[in-house]
């Protein structure tokens, strides 16, 4: 029983949080527990033997939270750049894989550098760079495309022109108008807590009664488990049945009244001879 009643509020704490990501870089970690926060949801952190982080979330808060770090494109993936690309030992390198890996990396630092931007969630730039041939008289310029998945509550229609020329400024030969802008407005699953939209407070009643009804079920819970232990324990001392027992210290009690009341007669019986 003392065994029992120790691992029982272990295992409430266990099913109180689930892990929602593992394998994380702090940075990744800290960003999805910033944006869960800002849906009113408690996310925690917990640090692995081997310096990565995992995230978990309230029992009851699972499917939201893996719905709003969908929509937020959370974890972000690293970026390569081009630093790591070109660190290698060989001496003897190959024009041609130079040039693939000089454009993909590249476009990997101005996909990181585009999602700085307030409001950007994943941005991806794809460089179309034609072979340069000295014989030939018309050069082909390069063009690039770009895809900007953002929150619909920022506003990066201004920004067109600006990262134009930003991704222009970016890579020799191309000019602002060869730069193809696709922005991809997202809905946040839920809005901010500081919200009074009609939205909001649907999502926060979903989520109380959500809430309410989890806690019922762990009441529940904690009560079946205490009615487990309570008929182990009378198991364990020999009761088998309470009726039974019922009617022996019934019978127990009315020999002993019968006993005393023996007594006092014995008692005037012997004064009286």
């Amino acid at each position: 029983m003392r065994r029992a009643l120790i691992l029982l509020p272990l295992l409430f704490l266990v099913g109180c949080k689930a892990s929602l990501f593992e394998g994380l870089e702090e940075d990744q970690a800290n960003q999805i527990i910033a944006v869960l926060s800002q849906h009113g949801i408690e996310g925690a952190k917990e640090r692995n033997a081997d310096k990565t982080w995992n995230v978990s979330v309230g029992g009851d808060d699972v499917v939201t939270a893996t719905e709003i770090t969908r929509e937020y494109a959370l974890p972000h993936g690293n970026h390569a750049n081009l630093g790591e690309l070109f660190a290698r030992q060989g001496l003897i390198s190959n024009p041609d894989e130079d040039r693939v890996r000089y454009v993909y990396g590249l476009t990997q630092e101005l996909s990181e550098t585009l999602e700085k931007i307030d409001g950007v969630l994943v941005a991806r730039v794809h460089i179309v760079q034609p072979e340069r041939d000295p014989l030939m008289r018309q050069v082909t310029p390069p063009s690039a495309s770009v895809m900007l998945r953002y929150r619909s509550d920022y506003n990066l229609e201004y920004m067109r022109d600006k990262i134009r020329g930003l991704v222009a400024g970016s890579v020799e030969g191309l000019t602002p108008d060869h730069v193809y802008l696709t922005f991809i407005p997202v809905t946040p699953v839920a809005a901010p807590a500081n919200a009074k939209s009609d939205v909001d407070m649907r999502f926060i009643t979903a989520a109380g009664e959500s809430h309410h009804n989890a806690t019922l079920a762990l009441i529940a819970a904690t009560v079946m488990a205490l009615l487990l232990i309570i008929s182990a324990w009378v198991w364990d001392s020999g009761i088998r049945s309470f009726a039974p027992t019922f009617f022996r210290r019934r019978q127990l009690k009315n020999a002993q009244k019968a006993r005393s009341d023996e007594t006092p007669a014995a008692s005037d019986q012997g004064d009286a001879s």
